[in-house]
């Protein structure tokens, strides 16, 4: 079991960051989410695309 974990341990810890970083960024949005931060504010007038641009009203 140690032989196989020392032989791809370049690929587990590469696996490690990615699945971090997901995190990390899943993390990001949720508070975001909860912060109310990003995404459509439902103010058209000053969104600047007027709404028209996402194929139609909220």
């Amino acid at each position: 079991m140690f032989a196989w974990i020392a032989e791809n341990a370049v690929t587990l810890a590469a696996a490690a960051l990615v699945l971090l970083l997901i995190g990390i960024a899943v993390i990001s949005l949720v508070n975001d989410k909860k912060n109310h931060k990003g995404g459509c504010t439902g103010n058209c007038a000053a969104c600047g695309m007027g709404c028209s641009g996402r194929g139609g009203k909220i």
